[in-house]
């Protein structure tokens, strides 16, 4: 008796026979590749850990924008003194959390520089005290004041901080700047975010190359791998 094909299918499947309907798909033709077991878990090194390695070595300037202000915020008058914080723009409670995280993660990295020099407006001794624990007031990194007799814009104080890094001693450290994002951005074209560090090398010749940028969060994860806390 000549059975059909679909009964001779159905016959070798109750058979353990290869039937058809066992033949399993082809593979998609942009299959990602096998990456092997553990593969996943070792990258090539980070652009924050190049940046730390790089601190380590010294001879460094950060460059800190002050962090996290008050929302809505007051606008700066600067008829008054510069320590008067009831006339300006003040850190906000992020603000003053994110800055003692910084500190203790820089701490941490073995990353806390050999001198801190400040804005003397409040938002900067501010972060500059939660941050590290002490500061230099240097009157030259204060905001842009072009409303004021004396004042100088935004240009002027960007000449004024990068001819500052110009003048810094070389130190085996870092150097650490707490200062205002219009003076680094004239002084050195790094456009940081409210507690935002920026790394610069001062060269020989007297230029200012930027090395790197990254804000202050980004140093939590390898902070607490040194700390021994993520394994």
């Amino acid at each position: 008796m000549t059975r059909s094909p679909l009964a001779l299918a159905a016959a070798l499947v109750l058979l353990g026979g290869p039937a058809l309907a066992q033949t399993p798909p082809p593979a998609p033709p942009h299959a990602p590749p096998h990456v092997p077991q553990g593969a996943a878990h070792a990258p090539a090194p980070s652009r924050v850990s190049q940046l730390i390695d790089q601190l380590r070595a010294g001879g460094l300037v950060m460059l800190i924008r002050h962090e996290r202000t008050e929302i809505p915020a007051r606008d700066d008058d600067y008829t008054r003194p510069a320590h008067d914080c009831t006339a300006q723009r003040n850190l906000s409670v992020a603000g003053i959390a994110g800055a003692q995280e910084t500190g203790v993660a820089l701490g941490a990295l073995g990353l806390l520089p050999s001198r801190v020099l400040s804005s003397p407006m409040c938002r900067t001794t501010e972060t500059a005290r939660y941050m590290f624990g002490t500061y230099e007031i240097e009157p030259r990194l204060i905001h842009p004041n072009p409303g004021v007799p004396g004042g100088r814009d935004v240009n002027q104080a960007g000449e004024e901080l990068a001819a500052l890094l110009r003048a810094l001693p070389r130190e085996s450290g870092n150097v650490a700047i707490v200062s205002h994002g219009g003076n680094i951005v004239r002084a050195t074209g790094l456009r940081l975010a409210e507690g935002e560090i920026g790394v610069v090398r001062v060269q020989p010749d007297g230029s200012i190359v930027a090395v790197g940028q990254l804000p202050g969060s980004d140093l939590g994860p390898p902070a607490r791998v040194a700390l021994g806390t993520l394994p």
